[in-house]
C-alpha cells in the first residue's frame, strides 16, 4: 500500500507561547484575573470582559491581528462562542464536588437555597434533594437577556442564598439575595490547563499546515490535499489556477464537487494509492497521482498531484541531454569492431595499445568508418573507463556557439549568457577522455584555445580570469588530410603534432570486402526481430542483396551498409509480397548496388526491372476491372496491341529477371 507519511512541523508557529484569550465578566472575571499570574509563564493570556455576540466580535478581531489558539470561557456565554468561532474553546467546568462545597457555602447562609445553571435543572440534583431533604430550588436562564428573569424568579420563591454563574450571582446580590459564585478556583485552574493543551495543539497543527503550504508553494505540480471528508486541507498557487480560483476561495471546499474528476473517495476508501491517470480538466491534458495521507498508521486525509506532460516531456529531454552531455556510460568496446579481415584485426590490436597509454589519439578516416566506435572502445580498455565521456562534433557547431561548449563561460560574460555561467564539455571531461569529432573543421582562434589546454592541463572560461586545473584525454577524429591542411595553413603545425601522438588509420569498407558479410548479418540480426521478420527469410534476403552489391564501392562504408540493411527490413513486404523474394524489386529498391557492374549489364538490368514494373502495373489494372481489356487498355493509356505484348511477355518472365533477348523484344 503506497501512503503519504507527514513529518512532525518544525517551525516558529511550533516553538512560541501560545495566545488564549480569557472570556468572562462580572465575578468570575475577577477570578481569573487573580489566578491568571499562576500560568503567565506558559501562555499569553488576555480577558475579554464580555459576553455572547461582543465577545464573538471580541475574539474575532483579536484573532485577525495574530492567531488566537484557544479560548477559556463558562456557562451559556462559553458555549455560544463554542458555536459561533473556528477556535477551541476550553469551558469552566462545575463537578460534583466543586457544587456540592458551593451547596455548602451557601447553606451556612441561609436554609433557603437556590441553584441557578444556563443548561437546565440537574436531574440526579434533584434526585439527591428528594433523598436527602436539603431542600434545594433549581433555576435556569439562556442568556444575558434572561438573566433578570431568573432573578425574580428567585426572589419569588423566597431564595435566601443562591449558587450561580458570575452574571446571575451579581444580579442576586444587587437584589439582596446572598450569593456563591458556581466555579471553583481549582475549576478555573482546571480550564486554564485545558486551553493550554489545546492551544499547543493549534500551534502544532497551524505549524504543520504552514510547513506543508510552504513546500507545497515551492512545487511546480498543481498538488492539493484533503482531509477524509475530502474537504481542502491545503493546495498550491498551481492547483488553485487549474481549479479555476484562488487559494482562499477553495480552502475548505469538498474537492470532488468543485472538480468531479479529480474525486478523492476511492483512494481514503481503499487507503491505497491508484496508478496514475492522464485525465482532461477544460481544455488542458494532465497526470494525476492520487495517495492517501498516514499519521501514525491512520489515514487522515489524501492528497492528489497534477502535473503537465509538458513539464514531464521538458525534464525528460533536459536529463537525458545532460546525461549525454556530463558523460553518459559508453556504448562500445573494442570487439564491437566487428572483422577478421587482417585490417580489422589490425584496428583493434592497435587501438588497445592506445588504451593502454595516456596519449592523445588521432583517429583518421572516411565518414563510416567507425572512428568514434574505436574512441569509445579505446576509453572503456582505458583506466578512465568509469568517468566521463564526452564527444562534440566540431564540424556541426557555429565557431562562437562551438567555444561556448568546448570551454565554457562566465555569468555575465555575453549578452543572453545563462545566469551562474556554464561549465564547458572540457571542464566537465575532468578524469575523463573527450572525443573531438571532425577536428579538421575546428577554426583557428580555438585550435590556439586548445592547444593551450593540452600543453597547460588548465582551462579559461570565457569572460573569467582564473584557469580551472583539468585531468582528462583528448581523442580527436578527422576525414580530412591534416597534414595537407597544415601546409595550407589551415590547420596549426604545433597543435597537429600535440594530437597525432598516437595514430590510428581506419580502413574503408572496400577494403575490407571479407567483412562485408559479417557485419551485414550482425546488424541484421539486431534489427530484424524488431521489423517482425523470421531469422532464417531474413538471411536468405540479405544473401540476395550482397549478391546485388557484389564489387559495390562502398562510398558510406559501415553506415551506407546499415543503410540498405535497414531499407531492407522496411521494404521487406515490398520486395517479397507473397514470401519470396522479387529480384526485379530488389533492385528498384537499391539501384545504387549496380553501380559496381560494367554500364551495358547495368543498363540492361535496369531496363528489366522497369518492364517488371510495367508487367505488375498491368496486373493489377486487369485485376481490377475483371478481366476486361478494353477497360484496361483505357485506364493503362496503351492500344491492345501493347497489351498483348505484354501479356505475351508476362508469360515467359521468371523471376531471375528478363534476358538480353526478351529486353530487345520489348
Amino acid at each position: 500500500m503506497n501512503a503519504l507519511a507527514l513529518p512532525p512541523a518544525h517551525s516558529s508557529a511550533a516553538s512560541r507561547r501560545p495566545r488564549i484569550v480569557a472570556v468572562a465578566r462580572h465575578r468570575l472575571g475577577r477570578v481569573l484575573v487573580r489566578l491568571v499570574p499562576e500560568v503567565a509563564a506558559q501562555a499569553q493570556i488576555e480577558l475579554v470582559g464580555l459576553a455572547f455576540d461582543e465577545a464573538v466580535e471580541a475574539v474575532r478581531e483579536l484573532h485577525a491581528r495574530a492567531p488566537v489558539d484557544a479560548v477559556v470561557a463558562a456557562g451559556a456565554s462559553g458555549e455560544w462562542l463554542r458555536q459561533h468561532l473556528d477556535i477551541p474553546v476550553a469551558m469552566v467546568e462545575v463537578r460534583g464536588f466543586d457544587l456540592m462545597r458551593a451547596l455548602a457555602a451557601a447553606r451556612a447562609l441561609s436554609p433557603r437555597v437556590g441553584l441557578v445553571s444556563f443548561d437546565g435543572p440537574s436531574e440526579h440534583l434533584a434526585q439527591l434533594d428528594a433523598l436527602f431533604g436539603m431542600g434545594i430550588a433549581q433555576f435556569s436562564y439562556r442568556g444575558a437577556d434572561d438573566a433578570p428573569a431568573c432573578v425574580e424568579a428567585l426572589r419569588a420563591a423566597g431564595v435566601q442564598a443562591v449558587v450561580a454563574p458570575g452574571l446571575v450571582a451579581d444580579l442576586a446580590e444587587q437584589a439582596g439575595i446572598a450569593s456563591v459564585l458556581m466555579y471553583s478556583d481549582d475549576a478555573v485552574r482546571q480550564a486554564l490547563q485545558d486551553a493550554i493543551h489545546l492551544a499547543r495543539h493549534s500551534l502544532a497543527e497551524r505549524a504543520r499546515h504552514e510547513r506543508l503550504n510552504t513546500v507545497l508553494g515551492q512545487l511546480q505540480d498543481g498538488v492539493v490535499a484533503v482531509d477524509l471528508q475530502q474537504r481542502i486541507e491545503a493546495l498550491n498557487p498551481v492547483m488553485a489556477e487549474l481549479l479555476g480560483a484562488s487559494v482562499q476561495e477553495l480552502a475548505g471546499r469538498v474537492l470532488g464537487e468543485v472538480e468531479p474528476v479529480l474525486d478523492l473517495g476511492a483512494t481514503l476508501r481503499l487507503r491505497e494509492a491508484p496508478a496514475e491517470e492522464v485525465l482532461q480538466i477544460g481544455m488542458r491534458t494532465l497526470v494525476v497521482r492520487r495517495a492517501p495521507v498516514m499519521e501514525g498508521g491512520e489515514v487522515t486525509g489524501a492528497l492528489l498531484v497534477c502535473r503537465d506532460p509538458a513539464v514531464i516531456q521538458r525534464a525528460d529531454r533536459h536529463l537525458r541531454a545532460n546525461q549525454r552531455q556530463r558523460g553518459a556510460p559508453t556504448r562500445y568496446r573494442l570487439e564491437a569492431f566487428t572483422g577478421n579481415s587482417p585490417l580489422a584485426q589490425r584496428v583493434r590490436e592497435l587501438a588497445a595499445q592506445c588504451a593502454s597509454s595516456e596519449a592523445t589519439v588521432l583517429i583518421v578516416g572516411e565518414s563510416g568508418t567507425g572512428k568514434e566506435l574505436v574512441a569509445q572502445g579505446i576509453h572503456t580498455a582505458s583506466r578512465r573507463a568509469t568517468q566521463p565521456f564526452l564527444a562534440v562534433n566540431c564540424a556541426a557547431l557555429g565557431e562562437s556557439l562551438l567555444e561556448s561548449e568546448l570551454f565554457g563561460y562566465e555569468e555575465g560574460a555575453f549578452t543572453g549568457a545563462r545566469r551562474g555561467g556554464k561549465t564547458g564539455l572540457v571542464e566537465a571531461a575532468h578524469t575523463g577522455t573527450l572525443f573531438l569529432d571532425e577536428i579538421g573543421d575546428m577554426p583557428l582562434a580555438l585550435q590556439t584555445r586548445l592547444l593551450r589546454v593540452l600543453q597547460e592541463r588548465e582551462v579559461l572560461r570565457l569572460g573569467a580570469t582564473a584557469a580551472v586545473p583539468v585531468d582528462l584525454r583528448v581523442i580527436a577524429a578527422t576525414h580530412a588530410d591534416l597534414a595537407s591542411q597544415v601546409e595550407r595553413g589551415l590547420f596549426r603545425r604545433d597543435l597537429y603534432y600535440r594530437l597525432a601522438v598516437l595514430r590510428i588509420e581506419m580502413p574503408p569498407l572496400r577494403d575490407r570486402e571479407a567483412d562485408i558479410a559479417l557485419l551485414a548479418a550482425e546488424l541484421m540480426a539486431r534489427r530484424a526481430g524488431r521489423a517482425g521478420v523470421p531469422a532464417a527469410q531474413a538471411s536468405a534476403w540479405l544473401a540476395a542483396l550482397l549478391e546485388l552489391a557484389a564489387g559495390y564501392g562502398w562510398p558510406g562504408n559501415v553506415r551506407e551498409l546499415e543503410n540498405l540493411v535497414e531499407r531492407l527490413l522496411a521494404c521487406h513486404s515490398y520486395l517479397a509480397p507473397a514470401g519470396n523474394l522479387d529480384r526485379a524489386r530488389l533492385l528498384e529498391v537499391f539501384p545504387e548496388c549496380t553501380q559496381a557492374r560494367p554500364a551495358p549489364v547495368r543498363e540492361r538490368l535496369l531496363k528489366g526491372a522497369r518492364r517488371a514494373a510495367e508487367l505488375r502495373r498491368v496486373r493489377e489494372v486487369l485485376q481490377s476491372v475483371q478481366g476486361d481489356q478494353a477497360k484496361a487498355c483505357a485506364v493503362l493509356g496503351i492500344s491492345r496491341a501493347t497489351l498483348w505484348r505484354r501479356l505475351r511477355d508476362e508469360e515467359s518472365a521468371t523471376d531471375a529477371g528478363p534476358t538480353p533477348k526478351k529486353t530487345r523484344a520489348l
